[in-house]
């Protein structure tokens, strides 16, 4: 039942969109008409200087149709790069984008691709993503990008430094606290990461699964988006999971950043180099060793493709895996967000050809190659069923970003009070008797948040 609460009216309203469509099929088919005109070049700027997955799906679009040169561009400073070139209609034909809504600056230059249903069909995309990306216009529906695919949390796992120390991968809670008790006694922190992000990408699977899955989703659903008083409760178990790791110093990052200059930041680099255990020696960087000191670090799906870069340019020994974090009694929870999209042009010279390029890349095989080669969920109508077989969970243990959408900020209630716990060990976020505070202290904070919206 829980999948014909996605707002079934909004599904319609999609699908109808699209009913005109002539690509139904899964399998791409050139289009004859195109391949047949004059030569073109096109470009598609993006904000990461190396981006082979898409350069992958150009030249293999470039091979359908050789009289179509597509060029990846990088843009340095991209948000301020990118609106200069949009406003001044400056060689951009495609663009990768975060999700463009009303009062995005970006909203103005971008094709509204809804209205295109002639030209562009994404039959083979999954609804969930697409709604995600798409917002009310003018009394009706409008969609300004498309995930080029889904994004998940959970944890990158150490295996090269468990095994040196005889440790399986944890499957569950119960997993995961032997493992980091074992790891602390050989003297290490076993649980690492920014504090800025550590508890949300942590834990915040497991919040929204509270919701989601529960057996009385809409009400759970209800009493949570009127901020009823005593909400809070409904997410102390994974708040106290958080509190407990950090009242054992399982994660202590003040320590961390102390001791071995790690996570010193939110960045990804940063993050990189510190799980890697790339030290630097004298101005330069270098591998330190093999077996690195950080056995757990939470982590979106996509950042494998800079941790496996930077393994590669450190010849890096390190062995690891991505999983769901291991926080709930059978384990860990799925929780689908849209990855980067892609957008056109509203002004390019060359309409017809970035449509049949977003033909081309979200046809259902293409797509799944991207995503494999990008680290995220394909963008296909089966992405919570490719969840589940990826990660061999069942259905009751996944949901996504529209499942836990409310009328107000539900994430900027929650994610503060989850970084609060995760800086409790923290002597600067101490009692002034230098004890931790206790749990309910954060439960309170989390229930203060609500309330606020609640006024």
């Amino acid at each position: 039942m829980k999948r014909t609460l996605i707002c079934l009216l909004s599904l319609a309203l999609i699908l109808a969109a699209f009913s005109g469509c002539a690509r139904k099929e899964s399998d791409y088919r050139a289009d004859k008409e195109l391949a047949a005109g004059p030569a073109v070049t096109l470009t598609l700027v993006g904000q990461t200087p190396s981006f082979k997955p898409m350069e992958d799906v150009i030249a293999a679009f470039s091979r359908l149709y050789p009289n179509c040169t597509i060029e990846y561009e990088y843009l340095q400073d991209y948000d301020e790069s990118l609106l200069t070139r949009l406003q001044n209609n400056d060689s951009v034909d495609l663009f990768m984008t975060n999700n463009i809504t009303a009062d995005s600056p970006r909203r103005p230059y971008a094709l509204e691709l809804l209205g295109q249903s002639d030209r562009l069909s994404l039959a083979d995309t999954y609804e969930g993503l697409r709604r995600n990306f798409t917002f009310s216009e003018n009394g009706a529906d409008a969609l300004y990008a498309v995930p080029t695919g889904g994004e998940v949390r959970g944890l990158y796992v150490n295996t090269t430094l468990l095994s040196s120390l005889g440790l399986a991968v944890p499957e569950n809670y119960a997993g995961l606290l032997d493992c980091c008790a074992a790891l602390k006694a050989a003297g290490y922190i076993p649980l690492q990461g920014n504090p800025g992000t550590f508890g949300q990408m942590l834990m915040y699977p497991y919040v929204c699964s509270l919701i989601a899955n529960a057996d009385d989703r809409q009400a759970i659903y209800d009493r949570v988006n009127r901020c009823d008083a005593g909400v809070s409760e409904l997410f102390r178990a994974p708040m106290s999971r958080l509190y407990e790791l950090v009242a054992d110093g399982y994660y202590n990052y003040k320590y961390v950043e102390n001791t071995y200059q790690a996570f010193t930041d939110g960045k990804n680099e940063t993050a990189a180099r510190s799980f890697l255990n790339i030290v630097d020696a004298n101005g330069t960087a270098v591998k330190k060793d093999d077996v690195g000191q950080v056995a757990f670090m939470p982590g979106t799906m996509s950042f494998k493709s800079e941790l496996d870069q930077m393994r590669g340019d450190y010849h890096s020994a390190i062995d690891y895996r991505f999983i769901l974090a291991p926080v709930g009694d059978a384990g860990g929870y799925a929780y689908l967000s849209p990855a980067t999209g892609i957008a056109v042009n509203r002004g390019s010279a060359n309409t017809a050809w970035a449509l049949e390029f977003l033909n081309y890349f979200f046809s259902r095989d293409v797509n799944r190659g991207f995503a494999a080669a990008q680290n995220i969920i394909p963008n296909t109508a089966d992405a919570l069923r490719t969840i589940t077989d990826t990660f061999r969970i069942d259905d009751s243990r996944v949901c996504q970003l529209g499942e836990v959408t409310f009328d107000y900020v539900f994430y900027d209630v929650v994610k503060p009070v989850l970084t609060d716990v995760s800086k409790a060990n923290n002597p600067k976020y101490m009692q002034s008797d230098g004890s931790m505070y206790g749990l309910e202290h954060y439960m309170a904070a989390l229930e203060d948040g609500f309330a606020a919206q609640r006024k």
